[in-house]
C-alpha cells in the first residue's frame, strides 16, 4: 500500500495467495475482479483487523470493490520498524482518478507478481508530499511505471482513453529528451483501436521507441503479449526469464 498507493481488496488478495492460485485467478484478481468469496479469505479478515486497529483505511466508491490505502499511524510503524520505502503516504483518491490508478497497478502487480520484473512506481520515482500530493511536473515525461533493465529500459503507459494529436506529440517529444538510449515507451490501451491510434500518432512523430499493445490482450497473456512497434513488425516482450525485452 505505501508503494502503491491504492489497492483493492482483490489485488491485495492477489498479492497475498502467491502460489496459492492459478496464474490466471490471479490475473483476475490483480485487475481487483473480485467474488464474493474473495471477502471472506483470510486475508480480507487480516485488512479489517488492520482497519480496525488504525493502520490502513477502507474507501468505498460505487462499481468498485473496497478500496484501501495506508494511514498514518500505519506509515509511522513502517518507518518505526525500518520498513518504509518512502517519505510520505498515501491517505486518500478522488473518485476520477480511482479508474487509472487501479489499471496502473494492475498491470504493475502482474509484471512484479508474475513475470517477476523489477517495477518502480509513479510514486517511488517523483516527491511526493506526506499525504500523497505532489508538487508540479516541470514536464510530463514520467511514466506511469518504469521496468527497470539494464539491457532496455522500459517506461509503461496505461492509455484508458485517446488524448488529442498535439497532446501525443508533446509527450513523445518529452520522452526523446529524457528516455535512455535503447529505451522504449510501452503503451497499454484499453479502447477498441488504441494500438494502432497510438502507433499512427508515434510514426507521424518519428517516435520509433513507442510500442502499443492492447489491455485485453495484456491480460489474457498474463502480461507477455507483444508490444508492436511504430517502425515494422519490430515487436517488445515481457519476459521471465530476462525480465527485459525481446525483439
Amino acid at each position: 500500500l505505501e508503494v502503491w498507493g491504492v489497492l483493492g481488496v482483490g489485488q491485495l488478495n492477489g498479492v497475498g495467495m502467491n502460489g496459492a492460485l492459478p496464474a490466471a485467478e490471479r490475473v483476475r484478481l490483480f485487475f481487483n475482479e473480485t467474488v464474493r468469496a474473495d471477502y471472506w479469505t483470510r486475508l480480507s479478515k487480516r485488512l479489517s483487523q488492520l482497519q480496525g486497529i488504525g493502520l490502513i483505511r477502507a474507501h468505498f466508491f460505487i462499481n468498485h470493490p473496497k478500496l484501501f490505502t495506508l494511514s498514518a499511524n500505519g506509515h509511522e510503524l513502517l518507518q518505526s520498524r525500518g520498513l518504509a520505502r518512502l517519505p510520505g503516504y498515501r491517505d486518500s483518491i478522488e473518485h476520477s482518478l480511482v479508474g487509472h490508478e487501479l489499471m496502473v497497478n494492475a498491470a504493475g502487480l502482474v509484471m512484479t507478481e508474475l513475470l517477476g520484473l523489477t517495477v518502480r512506481t509513479e510514486r517511488e520515482r517523483y516527491l511526493w508530499s506526506h499525504h500523497g500530493g505532489r508538487s508540479p511536473a516541470p514536464q510530463r515525461a514520467i511514466s506511469d511505471l518504469w521496468v527497470v533493465d539494464d539491457s532496455r529500459p522500459k517506461a509503461i503507459e496505461m492509455e484508458l482513453s485517446q488524448k488529442s494529436q498535439s497532446r501525443y506529440g508533446e509527450i513523445f517529444e518529452a520522452y526523446r529528451d529524457r528516455l535512455p538510449r535503447g529505451g522504449a515507451v510501452l503503451y497499454i490501451t484499453s479502447w477498441p483501436s488504441g494500438v494502432r491510434c497510438i502507433l499512427e500518432h508515434a510514426r507521424a512523430f518519428r517516435a520509433p521507441f513507442v510500442y502499443a499493445c492492447s489491455l485485453s490482450d495484456f491480460r489474457q497473456s498474463a502480461g507477455t503479449a507483444p508490444f508492436h512497434g511504430a517502425a515494422g513488425d519490430e515487436t517488445v516482450t515481457l519476459t521471465r526469464e530476462r525480465a527485459g525485452a525481446r525483439i
